[in-house]
């Protein structure tokens, strides 16, 4: 079956989509020499060990070297077939570009394209050493596309986008957290096919607008922001503040009263099997509302020590109440047309 995965193709910081493009190709990382052999630019065929072939040819060209990145290497090329779809996000230019593999895993021998890459490299001001670094190998193994294809990054749904917009090198894309039946390659398999649809009708439904959530949210913090901003609208005598970031304490969100007392306490949580537990009070510090946010999974393991759950489906709802006060809620679509 084919997957859906993403690359970065920034090689050791080199931003080379213009080489990926044009060659039509998508290249992996992390070249480990063979045993015995010495770099070679021009017959990396022969000098790099190959991690798509079998696991007693792999010990015999690396002599058991290698570390956990070759392994993932070698793993990972086992589960891309043809018509895999691969993805580079440039969230700087609010787009990503896709295309699908048509060619097996292949070590270019000599990449006609190595010195462009090191020129490519020099302009960024960034390291052309070879000998030492490995640049063109890094441009030597991968697999050839058929070409790719630019899209607006918002037409990538979020529970996709936000594997996009890490920091890993390349990885495999999550399947829809909430469909079993919809995978990242089905939904980027619509995109490329022109059949997914745009932008959708307005709706009151809380079951559509937890798809629309996970369609749209793809980052802790406009997750927590969401929460402190339903929880202003839920307790409107409270005033409610955004927290959340390094050295946060683990409160992501406070409500007070107007005499600027504490009042509530938010910690939430994009993805957790379970509720996070909020430090425990004093006794004179009982009548402070504790919330447990939590995104996904759907159905969470409730806290323990009172502290209330904020689900998805509270969310979902909670969107819906107060829809008309939400500037999210128009991206959403959730509400009434003005028309």
């Amino acid at each position: 079956m084919p997957i859906a995965f993403y690359c970065r193709a920034r090689p050791q910081g080199c931003d080379a989509l213009e080489i990926f493009r044009e060659r039509r190709r998508v290249f992996i990382g992390y070249p480990l020499a063979r045993e015995g052999e010495e770099y070679d630019p021009k017959a990396l065929g022969t000098c790099l060990a190959d991690p798509s072939c079998p696991d007693e040819e792999w010990d015999e060209q690396t002599g058991k070297s290698g570390n956990r990145n070759h392994t993932r290497n070698r793993n990972f090329i086992r589960r891309v077939t043809l018509g895999s779809i691969v993805v580079i996000p440039r969230p700087s230019s609010g787009a990503a570009y896709l295309g699908r593999i048509n060619g097996p895993f292949e070590i270019v021998d000599a990449p006609e394209w190595g010195q462009t890459y090191l020129d490519l490299r020099a302009e960024q001001g960034l390291c052309v050493e070879d000998q030492t670094h490995w640049h063109i190998a890094d441009v030597a193994q991968g697999w050839p596309v058929d070409h790719f294809r630019e899209i607006d990054l918002s037409r990538i749904p979020g529970w996709l986008r936000r594997s996009l917009l890490g920091r890993s090198t390349y990885g495999e894309l999550p399947d829809h957290p909430l469909d079993d039946g919809v995978t990242a390659w089905s939904a980027l398999d619509q995109i490329l096919i022109g059949t997914r649809v745009g932008r959708r009708p307005w709706s009151l439904e809380p079951n559509e607008v937890k798809w629309r959530l996970v369609d749209t949210l793809n980052n802790p913090s406009a997750f927590e922001n969401l929460v402190v901003a339903l929880l202003q609208l839920e307790h409107p005598d409270e005033s409610w503040h955004h927290t959340g970031g390094p050295g946060d304490g683990g409160i992501d969100g406070f409500g007070c009263n107007e005499a600027g007392e504490i009042v509530g306490l938010m910690q939430a949580k994009y993805y957790a099997n379970s509720a996070p537990e909020l430090a425990s009070l004093s006794q004179a510090d009982r009548k402070i509302s504790r919330y447990a946010a939590v995104f996904l999974p759907e159905d969470p393991i409730e806290p323990s020590d009172g502290t209330q759950l904020l689900n998805l489906d509270w969310v979902a709802q909670a969107v819906c109440r107060h829809w008309r006060h939400l500037p999210l809620a128009v991206t959403l679509r959730v509400g009434q047309s003005a028309g």
